[in-house]
């Protein structure tokens, strides 16, 4: 397996785990803060506008949560058309979009499930774990995944896989 494929294998689980929170528990400028806040560079739905929405959704069309293949049917890719999981007003930085809240707030309800607020540790926690799983899979030296981590997630250069499996 190359690192492409490795960064592949763990952006889909990455983001997939965020999707599920935003879907049950948080907005995506609370996750990716939250992120930020324990070191990585940049959070996962920032990170996935810059690629375009359409892009992460065609990679993997089957979801767990239905909130991205929403969002590209409603014209939400990213930065590239101004809107995804953040506005991009004149096509500038990312600005915190209610709409999108509420879009995940409706889905939930729609699907009979509840929403609940979790801790920025308990989402930390939650997405590094997500990771954990995935790196299992893909067997890699630790060297190399901490280098496509940082390369695929923008995990905390200072960081180490123990730090990945503590509580945050």
């Amino acid at each position: 397996m190359t690192g492409a494929d490795a960064a592949i294998v763990l952006q889909d689980a990455f983001w997939q785990a965020g999707e599920a929170l935003m879907y049950r528990h948080t907005t995506p400028w609370e996750l990716d803060e939250a992120l930020t806040n324990w070191g990585y560079t940049m959070g996962p739905c920032e990170a996935q506008d810059l690629i375009g929405l359409e892009k992460v959704l065609a990679r993997d069309p089957n979801r767990s949560v239905p909130i991205l293949p929403r969002m590209v049917a409603e014209g939400r890719i990213g930065k590239s058309g101004g809107v995804g999981y953040y506005r991009y007003p004149g096509g500038g930085g990312a600005v915190i979009d209610p709409l999108i809240e509420d879009m995940f707030r409706e889905e939930a309800w729609f699907a009979s499930d509840d929403r609940s607020e979790i801790s920025d540790a308990q989402i930390v926690e939650t997405m590094n774990a997500a990771l954990v799983q995935a790196l299992d899979r893909l067997s890699l030296p630790d060297a190399e995944a901490l280098s496509v981590l940082a390369r695929a997630v923008h995990f905390p250069k200072d960081k180490t896989l123990q730090e990945l499996t503590l509580r945050a």
